[in-house]
């Protein structure tokens, strides 16, 4: 007689994501956390946004703006 598997869910396949599962619960952040990230976001964001274009870019956004009037 031949062997019979008992019944269960099929074998997991690790290629597909695990959707079944709760997420983790979201911890509340007080108002001083919150304003401190932000103030540190917006400080590196400023000095990212301050710091000059380099000339490469500069070159390629004028080839492109000239390509873009020819056409």
């Amino acid at each position: 007689m031949a062997d019979k598997k008992a019944p269960g869910p099929p074998p997991m396949n690790p290629n597909l994501p695990i959707v079944d599962q709760p997420s983790p619960p979201v911890k509340k952040r007080s108002p001083d956390i919150k304003d401190h990230i932000g103030r540190q976001l917006r400080a590196l964001y400023d000095e990212v946004a301050n710091q000059p274009v380099p000339d490469r870019f500069m070159d390629l956004l004028n080839r492109l703006d000239e390509k873009s009037r020819d056409e």
